[in-house]
């Protein structure tokens, strides 16, 4: 007479086996049976890479892009900034104009880098969307003026106070211009007859 727990093994054992032997069937272990496609991803992004600029040779924190995917309808960049100053940076916000065309300012993005020592690094990502890589003439780096730097910690609001602390590193995969902040100019609407 068989035993209850002997009886009971019997299912569990072939419904082990019967799972190991359909791992491969569907898809958790390679397949034997069905062929990879070599075809590539066609939305898959194209990306760049280009070693990282830490250093201009002055006491700045230096701002290096050395990242570029390139997706069919957006272009990403991965920007670095290191602290080559003497002195920690608490917050320090940097604005990056994507140029098209003659100069066409086609996006503005900003980004925030916080809490960094001395030879400390952060990176971050820009993406702007409905324009190709190529399409892209240079992107103009600029200061909203928030920043908090130093001992004194004195946080700025004047666009272009914060200016003085970022070099721009050079890199082959855009041309990056350092520019002045200028404000928007509003003109007023034509008067209706």
């Amino acid at each position: 007479m068989k035993s209850f727990a002997s009886s009971a093994r019997a299912p569990a054992v072939a419904l082990g086996l019967a799972m190991v032997l359909m791992l491969p069937l569907s898809g958790c272990i390679d397949n034997p049976f069905v062929k990879k496609s070599k075809m590539p991803n066609p939305n898959a992004p194209k990306v760049t890479r280009v070693p990282l600029v830490t250093s201009t040779g002055r006491k700045a924190a230096v701002l290096s892009v050395h990242l570029r995917k390139e997706f069919p309808d957006a272009c990403m960049y991965g920007i670095t900034l290191t602290n080559n100053l003497d002195t920690k940076v608490t917050n320090i916000a940097v604005r990056l104009s994507a140029y098209i065309l003659d100069g066409v300012k086609y996006d503005t993005i900003t980004r925030n880098f916080y809490e960094l020592r001395p030879t400390e690094t952060q990176y971050r990502e820009v993406t702007f969307t409905k324009v190709k890589c190529s399409e892209i003439r240079y992107i103009g780096v600029s200061d909203p003026g928030r920043c908090a730097v130093g001992q004194a910690n004195r946080f700025t609001t004047a666009e272009g106070d914060c200016a003085k602390y970022i070099d721009v590193a050079d890199t082959r995969l855009v041309e990056l211009r350092k520019e002045r902040f200028q404000p928007a100019v509003i003109v007023p609407p034509a008067p209706l007859p």
